[in-house]
């Protein structure tokens, strides 16, 4: 009776800690992206501030553009969806799920600190919730 308690007990833990829907990141995983955010918004925020580049230009090529003297910067993002957000000579760069659906990691370029975990908020999706306006100094 007891071997039996232990093997459910055991089965239930393994399939409800293994079981994840691709909305619960794992805490780890999200910290090092979160890091690793921080070093490329800020680079998008220097071409944006200072590169002057077309206002037309998609987000993949301003993020090429902004990476182009470090690539590896994008390297952490290859299984997410990157968005940027240009407003005022400054910029947001927002994570997504692969599918783009989730909001994951947002932050502002002008800020040292990473702004927005997403992640941790039920039901983010992958929409802008920052404003550069109002978080960097004319």
């Amino acid at each position: 009776m007891l071997k039996r308690i232990v093997l459910l007990a055991s089965l239930f833990i393994l399939t409800t800690g293994c079981a994840t829907d691709g909305s619960t990141k794992n805490p780890d995983e999200m910290y090092i992206t979160a890091s690793a955010l921080t070093k490329l918004s800020a680079s998008v925020e220097s071409t944006v501030r200072y590169k002057n580049p077309p206002e037309n230009i998609s987000d993949e090529e301003l993020l090429q553009l902004a990476t182009e003297h470090d690539p590896s910067l994008m390297t952490p993002f290859s299984g997410y969806t990157v968005r940027v957000l240009r407003e005022d000579r400054h910029a947001v760069v927002l994570v997504c799920s692969k599918d783009g659906i989730l909001g994951l990691l947002e932050d502002i370029g002008c800020t040292a600190a990473m702004d927005k975990h997403l992640w941790q908020v039920e039901g983010s999706d992958c929409n802008f919730t920052l404003s550069p306006s109002n978080a960097c100094a004319p």
